[in-house]
């Protein structure tokens, strides 16, 4: 069994298009709501989804344990990029049940769709792992590990689905959005995000690039002042090991 732990980013809907190309047997694309997705981003999972099955893959959408806004509710306020507790609440408890449940001899393979020329310092990760401590001892495989910039476009473009951002927009914003993203927000995300952050009486982003943030408009107000810049902040990394960031 093979199980692509995807968000339908380029990184992933490449690697699907990878599996397909290679012919891999029993393949599974599993992907999460983790309830924050950006509005629309669910038309664009339905999409990709039937493109998975085109290729003759299973497809599974899996709803978070929690929702983004119940856990924040919970933990009383929004995590950090240096503290990135989120996914593991949204994203790696609900993977592993599931995986539980369809794998209980733990013997399937996980593919994730990283590749080297991303990786983190602080965070690297290797192109396979023997036995994932994070996935109840399953192998895990970055098939395009070594894949460069032009061979993840070209599996990308023969997917034939157009997508226009790097990054998914599962969960939107995201504590690790870059600032294009956060002035691409939309009224109704900005408007959600404002409304929880009054709730809990903390901005979503204390500081961005440095200056002080006095709530999400005020974040966004900042990104539009470089809206150009669609690199996310991995200062510290990124929760990889639930596929957030690929």
């Amino acid at each position: 069994m093979h199980i692509i732990i995807s968000n339908y980013s380029k990184n992933s809907l490449a690697l699907i298009q990878w599996a397909a190309e290679n012919q891999l047997e029993d393949v599974t694309v599993c992907y999460i709501d983790t309830g924050w997705a950006a509005e629309g981003w669910l038309d664009f999972v339905t999409a990709a989804e039937a493109f998975s099955h085109s290729k003759g893959f299973c497809v599974q959408r899996l709803e978070s344990r929690v929702s983004f806004l119940d856990l924040m509710e919970i933990k009383r306020g929004f995590p950090s990029q240096k503290h990135q507790w989120c996914s593991l609440h949204l994203k790696g408890i609900t993977l592993l049940q599931w995986l539980d449940e369809v794998d209980p001899e733990c013997n399937a393979t996980l593919l994730m769709a990283k590749r080297n020329s991303e990786n983190i310092a602080e965070k690297a990760v290797p192109e396979v792992i023997k036995e994932s401590e994070y996935h109840g001892g399953r192998r895990v495989w970055s098939p395009l590990f070594n894949a460069d910039d032009a061979q993840r476009d070209r599996l990308l473009s023969d997917t034939g689905l157009v997508v226009s951002r790097d990054y998914s927009s599962e969960c939107a914003p995201c504590i690790n959005s870059s600032t294009a993203e956060l002035s691409r927000l939309t009224e109704a995300d900005i408007s959600k995000t404002e409304e929880l952050e009054n709730d809990l009486g903390v901005p979503m982003f204390s500081s961005l690039n440095g200056e002080s943030s006095k709530g999400i408009r005020a974040s966004v107000q900042l990104a539009k002042q470089k809206s150009d810049d669609e690199a996310r902040p991995f200062k510290y990394g990124c929760s990889s090991e639930f596929g957030c960031g690929s």
